[in-house]
């Protein structure tokens, strides 16, 4: 009986022809052409990028993550720091020699958001330490399992037809169908975004052909020679240079086309630019497709950091823990995004949660700096309460004694009739 992993070794044998395609032809003619729509347009990446709003919303989860503060850990149970000098802090910081730290950061995440997988290949000496990072474009790199172990063939010049896993940085989107790669969301929405070019093409060919039409109807017969001054007049109106016209007894003028307002263009693609933002997780307000009051807005940034932003942080964190640490590193040492002071919208914000936490004993001042990433000092690891905090068990306790000490006090008193008895005249 054949094994389980037989099922997963490439078939070298099988042929595709256009009666019968098989997958890998598909992906590449949906990669080339794009995938039809029922609104007759052809979506793949490149189309889906001249929607504003699909532009915007890569270009922000890119550059978001691009700019977040990335650092490796050292983690033993007991103390934990922040790592500088470490073979792989080099490489990612000087991935290759043509990108850097942010250019090579914001292509994978955009490769990513807008493929659903993205691909470097990793350069390593003969320590198999990581020396430089190649970014690849996903289309050009495909996946599958040969005997239990996973390899990539990569169909690009200056790179080797077939590479190990181990060497081979993916970042990979969401999996419905094949666990091995993610899937686009340009694929996955494909028809969404032909309505959105659809619309962007009937309302740039209403403006090339002039946003209005008519025609000119009349009872009896008009031969050429009246009919060319009549035209000549009502495109003179129409084109501003002049106020009115008359038209001959008989004729009547009827409207042809549709404005963009009244063909709905404006409202369809706004609709659009809502549901895009929907598609990639990012709030509307960030793209500008929908205005919002200040607390929602807030709220709306928040949202956007806590969820989409930590699935892809959490997604490259433990793939470059995976691919670029050693396997004695990897028990002690990951990678991690600090946004924590993303998480509050304003430095005023930040300030009073710092300083509840440390006035509630839960937060030392060293910590509320490393989230600042802001280097601590000595002594500022100490947690203080408030001094007139008490527990809720001795509150009984501690208003009798002060009962009695208020007693005490008054029962002390030399002069309890209102006469200072010990002053001097």
């Amino acid at each position: 009986m054949a094994s389980l992993l037989s099922i997963f070794k490439p078939k070298t044998q099988q042929r595709s022809s256009l009666s019968a395609p098989t997958d890998w032809l598909m992906q590449s003619l949906s990669s080339l052409f794009g995938s039809q729509t029922t609104s007759g347009m052809a979506v793949n990446s490149n189309s889906a990028m001249s929607i504003a709003s699909v532009h915007a919303c890569v270009r922000v989860i890119a550059d978001a993550i691009s700019g977040l503060s990335f650092k490796l850990y050292f983690d033993d149970g007991t103390n934990k720091r922040q790592v500088v000098a470490h073979y792989s802090n080099y490489v990612l910081n000087e991935p290759n020699p043509y990108q850097t730290k942010f250019d090579f950061m914001t292509f994978m995440t955009a490769q990513l958001v807008l493929k659903g997988n993205a691909y470097a290949y990793i350069k390593r000496d003969e320590r198999f330490i990581a020396t430089a990072l190649h970014p690849i474009v996903s289309d050009t790199v495909s996946a599958y399992l040969m005997d239990g172990e996973m390899f990539y063939r990569i169909n690009a010049p200056g790179f080797p037809s077939v590479v190990p896993a181990s060497d081979m940085l993916h970042f990979k989107g969401l999996s419905t169908d094949n666990v091995l790669v993610g899937k686009s969301p340009i694929v996955m929405h494909a028809e969404t975004l032909g309505i959105d070019l659809a619309a962007i093409k009937s309302s740039a060919a209403v403006y090339k052909n002039g946003t209005l039409k008519f025609l000119l109807k009349s009872q009896s017969k008009i031969d050429a020679a009246q009919a060319a001054p009549l035209r000549k007049s009502l495109d003179d109106v129409i084109e501003g240079n002049q106020r009115s016209t008359v038209l001959p007894h008989g004729v009547e003028m009827e409207k042809l086309s549709m404005t963009p307002e009244e063909a709905q263009y404006i409202q369809a693609r706004q609709f659009s630019a809502e549901e895009i933002a929907r598609i990639f997780g990012v709030p509307a307000s960030m793209i500008g497709a929908k205005d919002g009051i200040k607390s929602s807005v807030e709220q709306e940034y928040q949202d956007f950091y806590s969820r989409t932003l930590m699935s892809y942080c959490i997604n490259i964190e433990q793939e470059l823990r995976r691919k670029l640490l050693t396997e004695n590193d990897k028990t002690f040492y990951y990678f991690k995004f600090n946004f924590n002071s993303l998480l509050r919208a304003s430095a005023n914000d930040r300030a009073d949660f710092y300083n509840k936490g440390i006035r509630g004993g839960w937060l030392s001042p060293n910590e509320a700096r490393a989230f600042e990433d802001a280097e601590g000092f000595d002594n500022g690891g100490k947690y203080y309460v408030e001094a007139n905090l008490i527990p809720a068990d001795q509150f009984e306790a501690y208003m009798n004694a002060k009962i009695e000490q208020l007693m005490s006090s008054a029962y002390s008193n030399n002069n309890p009739d209102g006469n200072n008895n010990n002053t001097q005249s």
